[in-house]
């Protein structure tokens, strides 16, 4: 490799180590959610590129369970910058799902139905998701290009 070459190859080697994604979510396990005094035992485990949560027991209302999907989304993806009330409500596939706007992502909570397990009905469970949105694509993806192209740029003209 000549002199050149080597010295782009450690400038993108140092732009790779630093815009590295961040680590998909915490380990699958058992956390317990506390509201008013009262604990909420509930399981995570990973399922394709969601997280599927069981309550052990019903939070109780909706605003409840809204409080609770937040608590699994700490516990899941530990971002502190989730906002506290759902930008956007939709159906899916008879699931009820609530989106959370944050800096970087947005984070979608299912809460799924009971209907079809008359034995659970009180049953509290359901998936949570994140989709990288606008700023994340700016600051992962746009900048270090147009800093990369600059660079580039910036060098060629140099040497002239």
């Amino acid at each position: 490799m000549s002199k050149n070459n080597n010295y782009w190859f450690r400038l993108l080697m140092v732009f790779a180590i630093l815009l590295h994604p961040d680590g998909v979510a915490a380990d699958n396990g058992t956390f317990t959610y506390r509201h008013r005094g009262e604990d909420y035992p509930y399981s995570v485990r990973q399922t394709g590129d969601n997280y599927t949560f069981e309550f052990e027991k019903n939070p109780g209302i909706e605003g409840r369970k809204l409080l609770a999907a937040l608590q699994v989304f700490q516990s899941v993806y530990g971002d502190d910058s989730i906002r506290p009330t759902y930008s956007e409500t939709f159906m899916k596939e008879g699931a009820t799902c609530f989106v959370f706007d944050a800096s970087y992502y947005a984070y979608r909570v299912c809460f799924l139905p009971n209907d079809y397990s008359p034995a659970h009905r009180n049953r509290f469970w359901g998936f949570v998701s994140r989709v990288p949105n606008a700023m994340w694509l700016i600051t992962r993806n746009l900048l270090p290009a147009a800093l990369l192209l600059a660079l580039f740029f910036f060098f060629t003209k140099r040497r002239r």
